[in-house]
């Protein structure tokens, strides 16, 4: 396998690739490596998006003809506001930001542990860069596999939500659901960049893994523990206030679903937007400050 990638590598060096800050026989290297991954993560998330849309739709459905409703709505015309119970806006909150993520987290933290820290680990890294393809065009194709990878995912899930959401519940909500993915991308890319970074700082694949997938799993953990926590949830009477802390101590707790559902009525919140700046700041220098310290640290070579 080494000798194989080694052969390649010099055979596109000697057409000149080396000069350049993407290498295509590296980038073709990565999709040959993850597609299948990334394609099970595909049909994964498809899955679980049909399967939330349809009990979403038949838990509203059955509320709507509930007799515990229709007393809802008579006190509320006389002023009496009481709170009601809905799984479908715990079952909603909870799939995007616990249940849909999970498959995608997944990806980004194996493609960027073996991108990097596992070649280098294995001693792939040392015939890569024993061709003229710098340590810079290494640093730059992987983090655009990471950056592009997510997107095309993300992308094809959300399509497929906005047709399950149209089929099944009649009501595509095409604004409010490209803006949540959106959001939902920018999340997995500030998570990609911090398990990127990972893998560029440390030589031993245990140790660059242990760090991101560190991370993932506290930033999945505190996400569910945080819906519960959410002030909907808290308004119906079963969320516990105090939980929102775990809210503020977790990076998916910038994914405001709450405000992003709002997108496409005539009263948007828009505090969405600076939550998505911060999480983009984030990858924005994870990315950054790996890359660096790629092309300068010392390789056991």
């Amino acid at each position: 396998m080494r000798l194989i990638l080694k052969r390649r590598f010099v055979k596109e060096s000697d057409r000149g690739e080396n000069n350049k800050i993407i290498s295509r026989p590296l980038f073709g290297q990565d999709i040959r490596s993850f597609w299948f991954f990334a394609l099970a993560v595909v049909l994964v998330m498809s899955m679980m998006s049909c399967v939330v849309t349809i009990a979403i739709d038949a838990i509203q459905t059955d509320l709507a003809g509930s007799a515990d409703t229709a007393m809802v709505e008579r006190m509320a015309k006389m002023g009496i506001q009481v709170p009601q119970m809905d799984p479908s806006v715990i079952l909603d909150t909870m799939y995007y930001k616990v249940i849909v993520l999970i498959p995608i987290f997944l990806l980004v933290v194996a493609a960027s542990n073996a991108l990097i820290a596992a070649q280098v680990d294995d001693g792939s890294m040392a015939y890569i860069l024993s061709t003229p393809t710098e340590r810079g065009a290494v640093a730059f194709t992987h983090m655009v596999f990471m950056l592009l990878v997510p997107l095309v995912v993300t992308g094809i899930v959300c399509g497929v939500k906005c047709v399950l959401n149209e089929q099944i519940a009649g009501d595509a909500d095409v604004a409010a659901t490209v803006v949540k993915f959106a959001g939902m991308y920018v999340l997995v890319e500030a998570v990609a960049a911090i398990c990127y970074l990972g893998s560029c700082l440390f030589n031993h694949n245990s140790r660059a893994l242990t760090f991101g997938g560190g991370i993932t799993v506290w930033c999945f953990i505190a996400s569910l523990l945080g819906v519960f926590g959410s002030d909907k949830l808290v308004e119906m009477g079963v969320g516990i206030e105090q939980l929102d802390i775990f809210n503020q101590l977790t990076l998916v707790g910038l994914l405001d679903i709450t405000a992003m559902e709002t997108v496409g009525s005539d009263a948007v919140n828009y505090d969405f937007v600076w939550k998505l700046g911060v999480l983009a700041g984030v990858a924005v220098v994870a990315y950054g400050v790996g890359a660096l310290r790629f092309r300068k640290k010392d390789l056991p070579l």
